[in-house]
């Protein structure tokens, strides 16, 4: 008697059965793996958490800046260490809460006088994202659209406080079409009230418009399988920051990132390719590590 494999010897209902399980399968980690993908050093994107779950961010960032105006008494380098402690909680399939809050460390250089070190807690972000728009082409395809409204909240510690409560509004989109991700955001934040000498962007008594730009490129896998343990991506991304006293910087972000269905691994590093600064110190450049946990 001639053997035949069991797949043959199945009756046609139970395969049909398999194939439809296994597509869901690759459906599933398809949509759990892309649709949470965020550039590492945008705002924020067009999607969340799903209700009821928790996102933890953590990220270091090493950041050299140099204050060219002033005196030389003000004028000279600076280093500064920060981890951004991020959380994205999922209220409703549509409403994510999130807060930032940095911790940092500042070692400043004059061109003349002392050597200064200052670390404290910065001014904490928080803000609500309520998705308006979603069309999924496929279970991997999607465009989404969320409007975002918060505020910073003073922390009072010293020199890394602006001493006030500024709102914020703005918009974010994430669209992902097959192994191709694109990322946006705008966020115009209202000051009340700053630094002033600020240093970094922000910190200054001017509004804010925040923008940023981000195409993904999945590099691995080719296609989605149901055992596929994540995906890796190539990241190039564009942040900038304009300020009503003038001052505008436009960072180029090239970096790498992988991404599983509960956790992230990022690097990436950011130089400057346009700015117009008087106000404030220049971004020489910043190298970014961060870590991403879902709950």
């Amino acid at each position: 008697m001639r053997s035949q494999p069991l797949w043959h010897e199945a009756p046609t209902w139970a395969r049909s059965r398999v194939s439809a399980l296994a597509g869901l399968a690759v459906a599933l980690v398809a949509t759990n793996v892309a649709s949470a993908q965020q550039p590492t050093n945008a705002f924020a994107s067009g999607t969340g958490p799903s209700p009821g779950q928790v996102t933890l961010m953590e990220q270091f960032r090493y950041t050299r800046m140099t204050l060219r105006d002033g005196t030389p008494a003000q004028r000279g380098r600076i280093r500064e260490f920060s981890l951004e402690n991020m959380v994205h909680v999922g209220l409703l399939p549509e409403l994510t809460l999130a807060a930032v809050t940095p911790l940092s460390y500042r070692d400043r250089r004059f061109e003349r006088g002392p050597r200064e070190e200052d670390a404290g807690v910065g001014d904490a972000t928080i803000f609500a994202s309520y998705r308006f728009l979603r069309h999924d082409f496929s279970p991997l395809n999607t465009l989404r659209v969320s409007a975002l409204a918060g505020g910073q909240v003073r922390t009072g510690d010293g020199p890394f406080t602006g001493d006030s409560y500024n709102p914020l509004i703005g918009l974010a989109f994430t669209a992902i079409v097959d192994r191709h991700g694109f990322n946006g955001d705008c966020v115009w934040t209202f000051t009340t009230d700053g630094l002033a000498q600020p240093l970094r962007a922000g910190e200054s008594t001017a509004d804010a418009l925040r923008y940023d730009l981000a195409y993904l490129y999945r590099l691995y896998p080719v296609e989605y399988a149901a055992d596929t343990p994540g995906a890796l991506y190539a990241v190039c991304e564009l942040n900038g920051v304009y300020e009503t006293n003038g001052d505008n910087e436009l960072l180029i972000a090239p970096g790498i990132m992988w991404e599983a269905a509960t956790w992230a691994l990022e690097v990436s590093a950011q130089a400057p390719i346009w700015r117009g600064i008087s106000n404030r110190a220049e971004t020489d450049y910043s190298i970014v590590i961060g870590l991403r946990l879902t709950f």
